[in-house]
């Protein structure tokens, strides 16, 4: 059984809420990725900003440049452990509507994350997904 460490990212950017969204932008396009977990200033997850966040503010605040992450992420933020199946990120990420998910260690820390495009190079790669009724996405909340 494929298992999300097994596909996962290991090395995970994250971004800070106080963050300006143009320096969110800037980030994102340089990594060559689609999002990124959200930390507070203890360090704390408290949400997920992807690149369609940043197309959704007044105008006026994206040429000001004043818009920070904390008031355009998601708060929301689906994550699923490391030892869970692979495809539980894959019905995760269908249900949320969402691209990604963070993936936590068993003690409940950061450990990557796993994105559609994980997903689709390990199809690619021939790897064996199993499909069971025991699938148990979690949606962690703020």
């Amino acid at each position: 059984m494929l298992l999300v460490k097994d596909i996962m990212t290991k090395s995970v950017f994250t971004l800070e809420t106080k963050a300006t969204m143009l320096e969110a932008a800037w980030a994102l396009t340089r990594r060559k990725i689609n999002g990124a977990p959200v930390r507070d200033e203890g360090g704390r997850l408290v949400g997920m900003l992807s690149k369609s966040d940043l197309v959704n503010p007044e105008p006026q605040d994206w040429i000001k440049g004043e818009a920070l992450v904390e008031d355009l992420m998601t708060p929301q933020v689906l994550g699923v452990y490391q030892d869970d199946p692979a495809i539980a990120a894959a019905h995760g990420m269908i249900t949320a509507n969402v691209h990604q998910a963070v993936v936590y260690a068993p003690n409940g820390d950061l450990a990557g994350i796993i994105g559609a495009m994980d997903l689709v190079r390990a199809v690619a790669e021939g790897r064996s997904f199993t499909v069971g009724d025991d699938v148990d996405p979690r949606l962690v909340e703020k």
